[in-house]
């Protein structure tokens, strides 16, 4: 059964993007580093997802910064509002958290489900529907803007896998189901 994984940038106070929306401080580093590393890189990432379901925030902020990144990749956008989608492979959907990855793990296939947005993450996080984050910590404090984990109860996780990444660190978690015990 595909996978819903989680793909985001943090910075160290836990912000996935800065005040209004701001995501200039995700720009590399003048040169970036190069050569092999054991991290998930993007592309690699990428190449397992079947479908995007992100939030409505998400799509417009990538929206404005110009030519649509994900190509040809099935994108399924939560709104309740209209919208233009930012391309043809775009569409707006709505229901809650379980429905709407109902919806794009039937869209994905046999591939997984990138889940984008942090208010989408959070709440799958409460539903318990997440199988995998994949976190890399940028080295910089924001001081405010969008929280990954702002509201949320208390959630357990495990490490799977943590590698140093060009200048950040990135990790891989799965959260551990809460016992009803």
């Amino acid at each position: 059964m595909p996978k819903v994984r989680v793909y985001l940038a943090c910075s160290l106070d836990g912000f996935i993007a800065g005040p209004d929306n701001d995501l200039s401080w995700l720009a590399p580093p003048d040169p970036a580093p190069t050569g092999p590393t054991e991290a998930l890189e993007y592309g690699d990432f990428m190449a397992q997802i079947g479908a995007m379901l992100m939030g409505r925030v998400t799509h417009d902020t990538v929206a404005a910064m110009g030519e649509w990144p994900y190509g040809e990749m099935p994108v399924l956008v939560a709104t309740r509002r209209p919208m233009q989608p930012a391309a043809a492979t775009v569409q707006a959907v709505q229901g809650d958290i379980a429905e709407l990855l109902d919806q794009a793990r039937k869209v994905a296939g046999d591939k997984d489900v990138y889940l984008d947005g942090g208010a989408l993450v959070r709440q799958a996080l409460t539903a318990e529907l997440v199988d995998e984050l994949v976190l890399t910590w940028v080295p910089i404090v924001l001081g405010g803007g969008v929280s990954l984990f702002e509201g949320l109860e208390r959630q357990n996780f495990e490490f799977v896998s943590q590698h140093s990444y060009h200048h950040m660190t990135q990790v891989t978690l799965r959260p551990k189901a809460s016992s009803t015990a």
